[in-house]
């Protein structure tokens, strides 16, 4: 398990790049099932996930931007396993200061 984990939302423009991106960088099995379900089922799950004790979430505003419902599910869900998993903390930030979004290359 890592101690600290960022993850940038920002460039996140549809449901499937989101779950591709979180699954990745969140270790999640080749099964995740790509909903908010099995987001939770996954972060809940040792065996299923590599959650750090410290979670930083970038890029919120943008994915908020892009997709709301996604956006509010997600932010619940990880209110909700730091509230269950006391020792975990996550970080929200409305703004990408680190500049680690997903970028696209130009064709």
């Amino acid at each position: 398990m890592n101690e600290e984990l960022l993850i940038d939302m920002s460039g996140i423009m549809d449901e499937e790049t989101f779950h591709e991106y979180v699954s990745k960088k969140l270790n999640f099995p080749g099964y995740y099932g790509y909903n908010l379900d099995a987001f939770w089922d996954c972060i809940t799950d040792e065996d299923q996930s590599s959650m750090p004790n410290k979670l930083i979430v970038e890029g919120l505003a943008a994915l908020k931007q892009f997709l709301p419902e996604i956006h509010d599910g997600f932010v619940e869900c990880l209110k909700d396993y730091e509230k269950e998993y006391l020792g975990r903390e996550v970080v929200f930030r409305q703004d990408s200061p680190s500049g680690e979004g997903i970028e696209f290359e130009n064709e």
